[in-house]
């Protein structure tokens, strides 16, 4: 049989006696099926225990008793790889620039600049108004001094985080931009997403346990300066590290656990475009989640006609990856609801990283109002994959459900808030019984009477 080629990369197809079974992707009719949708989705509340805070807390202790030392310590026990130090020197960035490949290098400066335009889009102004004669108030916005920015890329290279990452804090106005990396067996780190770090506008890369890396971050080491904010994505760890630099006073946005997303979708969707976007993102790791809700049980049927197929032709590792995910003990799942208001709900309660809608133009209203979610696309000409890469909006978002009350990080999250108050003396002495009765109510009097005394 003639080898057929994928890319410049020529392979031999595998024997069809050799070939894995077909996979089959279930469907399951909710609320019939609650009891298996409700422990599906509580799969992925089972990511940080207690056992693990208290670990992550103790490796913040040591780092910050011991700086650099307990950092390539830690990479040492937990990463199994022997670094002499944790920064990675300019050349290095630089031979990783000279070394992208020329489309890639292309398409990371597309990226970049569509992130950067809708990042200052996004970007607040000062705020000061009068609210009432003799009363102005507002808001300042004011770049953090600094800001450690972890990306991950132990299931693959995420320059993309990087390039979303690094230029959200540039376009903020971040004087110091840094970048946390884990390492491969080698010591190394991805070179491409040096490059695109670097490109974007990061100062200073390191490469080593992530944990350890952001309690240098947050304590200070003599290689590591103490930042003012760190923010990325990850797993358990990481997650559990970033809560504990908030603890510390540092700017963070908790990001817990894999990826995942859901399409809501009612018969008038694509079926093929709907298993395509379902996989892109399981595609990811075993511990992926990926959702359709959907009022039509013949669209559902469709789409997991056409997943099985998807996960038939991936190559062997993303293969394993997707049937883990839409397996018996995965995450993901196919849904059908009594109707769209209910799928509408279950997709509210799964609150993804990512949620496509694709429903009739009278039901996209309705859809909206109820989207709990990191990311909205809309409209079967907006891929997950789109937002990930070239779209511009953040895809460093929440997971695991924290959509409900966590937002994406963007510029606006490397930026401090000052408020701004200006009463004249008219309009303080309009307001100074009220500042009396209730300075006297708490037992403060010099409150009271720094009021009185103007």
């Amino acid at each position: 049989m003639a080898p057929t080629a994928i890319g410049d990369a020529p392979v031999t197809e595998t024997p069809p006696d050799s070939r894995p079974a077909p996979f089959s992707v279930p469907v399951l009719t909710y609320p019939r099926a609650q009891a298996t949708v409700a422990e599906r989705l509580a799969r992925r509340a089972s990511l940080i225990d207690a056992d693990l805070v208290t670990r992550v807390h103790a490796l913040f202790t040591q780092v910050k008793e011991h700086g650099d030392r307990a950092v390539l310590a830690a990479t040492r026990a937990h990463d199994g790889v022997s670094l002499t130090t944790s920064h990675i020197p300019e050349a290095t960035l630089q031979a990783a620039i000279g070394e992208l490949p020329t489309s890639l290098r292309a398409a990371i400066d597309v990226a970049r600049e569509r992130i950067e335009r809708v990042n200052r889009e996004l970007v607040p102004r000062d705020v000061f108004r009068e609210m009432e004669p003799g009363v102005r108030v507002g808001e300042l916005y004011r770049p953090l001094d600094s800001v450690a920015l972890w990306v991950p890329c132990r299931k693959g290279p995420l320059l993309s985080t990087a390039l979303m990452l690094v230029t959200a804090a540039r376009v903020a106005g971040v004087p110091r931009i840094v970048v946390l990396m884990p390492p491969r067996a080698d010591g190394s780190t991805d070179a491409a997403t040096l490059a695109a770090a670097r490109l974007a506008g990061a100062h200073d890369c390191y490469v080593g346990n992530g944990v350890a890396l952001l309690a240098a971050a947050t304590h200070g080491t003599e290689s590591l300066p103490r930042v003012a904010g760190v923010f990325g994505p990850g797993p358990g760890a990481i997650a559990i590290a970033m809560a504990t630099a908030g603890m510390f006073g540092l700017k963070t946005v908790v990001g817990i656990g894999p990826t995942d997303c859901a399409v809501l979708a009612d018969e008038s969707a694509e079926p093929r475009l709907v298993a395509w976007d379902l996989a892109s993102e399981a595609e990811h790791g075993p511990d992926s989640a990926s959702l359709l809700a959907t009022s039509s049980e013949s669209l559902a049927r469709a789409v997991a006609t056409e997943l099985g197929a998807i996960i038939d032709g991936a190559p062997a590792a993303r293969r394993e990856n997707l049937c883990q995910v839409f397996g018996e003990a995965g995450r993901g799942m196919l849904v059908v609801t009594p109707d769209f208001s209910a799928a509408c709900a279950l997709a509210a309660i799964f609150a993804p990283e990512h949620l496509s809608i694709a429903c009739r133009p009278e039901r996209r209203e309705a859809a909206l109002a109820s989207a709990v979610a990191g990311e909205v696309l809309l409209g079967p000409y907006t891929p997950f994959a789109a937002a990930n890469y070239a779209l511009g909006i953040t895809a460093v978002l929440p997971t695991n459900g924290a959509a409900r009350s966590i937002s994406g990080v963007t510029a606006r999250d490397m930026l401090r808030t000052t408020t701004v108050g200006e009463l004249d003396a008219a309009a303080l002495a309009a307001l100074t019984p009220t500042i009396v009765a209730l300075a006297r109510y708490e037992g403060l009097p010099c409150h009271a009477s720094a009021a009185e005394a103007r």
